[in-house]
């Protein structure tokens, strides 16, 4: 039995090809991971007070840059609580986060690791310890 996939090799492959030098490649996924705890605490925050635009900002957000990193179920799960965010559905939301937050913690272990093996020979030899 495979484990499951959460990033989509081809696409997360096209879109470093298309975004320039070795750099910048790394970067979006890389801030992608970075900023998952902070996107999660603030849609956390913002259904806590019932604040549903900054949720749907949020959860654009999300599913945007999954869609674009081929990371179709974080971007599956982000759009069920979308829809109940956009009807103001505060338990349809909330009864979805659990989930949503599982998936984002496994796609952002799973870049991280697909990240690390694209990484050149020269690369690896100047990273720091």
């Amino acid at each position: 039995m495979t484990s499951p996939t959460y990033v989509e090799q081809p696409a997360l492959l096209a879109l470093l090809g298309s975004i320039g030098d070795d750099e910048r490649r790394g970067r979006f996924a890389h801030d992608f991971i970075n900023l998952w705890e902070t996107r999660s605490q603030r849609l956390m925050n913002a259904l806590g007070n019932r604040d549903f635009e900054d949720a749907d900002v949020v959860l654009l957000s999300i599913r945007s840059s999954s869609a674009m990193l081929g990371a179709r179920p974080l971007e599956a799960v982000a759009g069920m609580v979308h829809s109940a965010v956009r009807v103001a559905d505060l338990p349809g939301s909330l009864s979805h986060l659990a989930r949503l937050n599982e998936v984002g913690e496994l796609t952002c272990q799973e870049l991280a690791t697909v990240m690390e093996s694209l990484r050149t020979p020269q690369q690896t030899a100047g990273a720091q310890p």
